[in-house]
């Protein structure tokens, strides 16, 4: 099994100020959220006791940034990074397996265009993984994904807003685990 974190980042407004209320209620929101990859994106998802090696002494892992402010920002900002190595991952994996003989400009674009007929499986798997991302799928290696706007990558004005505001957001921790050789990437 290989296992990777995600930090789900929900708005604080409406959560109850009960502690454990509402770290009840925000596992519930991400389990509903998660269940329709189980099984096509990861075979197993719980609550991440120690993502990234960061203890979450919270019920259901979930860091409310009113309770924790330090915590939710160390783990909000490892997510962040977590999700740029994943990006890059997948851009250099996905340009390794191109033919940049079939490289050209339009516009001032470069295109390189791809066939995706099945006969390239690695190379497939990378472009879907950033079409999935694109139409806001939630996958394993995308480290942080904004539940409110059902995305995982922000524009870097709405990042500063929850880095500058962390008791408006909370953060439910997950691990999601699938299967070595499963999901195509």
């Amino acid at each position: 099994m290989r296992a990777s974190h995600l930090a789900v980042v929900f708005p604080a407004k409406g959560l109850p100020r009960n502690t454990v209320q509402a770290c009840e209620a925000l596992w519930t929101r991400t389990s509903r959220m998660l269940l329709p990859g189980l099984g096509k994106f990861y075979d197993r998802f719980h609550p991440a006791a120690q993502p990234w090696g960061v203890d979450i002494p919270a019920p259901f892992s979930v860091v409310l940034g009113w309770d924790d402010p330090a915590l939710f920002l160390h783990l909000y900002l490892r997510a962040r990074e977590y999700h740029k190595e994943s990006l890059n991952f997948h851009v250099d994996r996905a340009l390794d397996e191109m033919d940049f003989k079939l490289l050209k400009t339009g516009g001032g674009i470069l295109i390189c265009p791809v066939t995706l007929d099945g006969t390239n499986k690695r190379l497939e798997a990378h472009i879907f993984w950033h079409a999935a991302m694109a139409q806001g799928v939630i996958l394993p290696d995308c480290g942080v994904y904004y539940a409110e706007r059902k995305r995982s990558t922000m524009d870097s004005d709405f990042e500063k807003s929850v880095e500058s505001a962390p008791a408006d957001y909370a953060l439910s921790m997950v691990t999601m685990e699938r299967m070595e050789d499963s999901h195509g990437v």
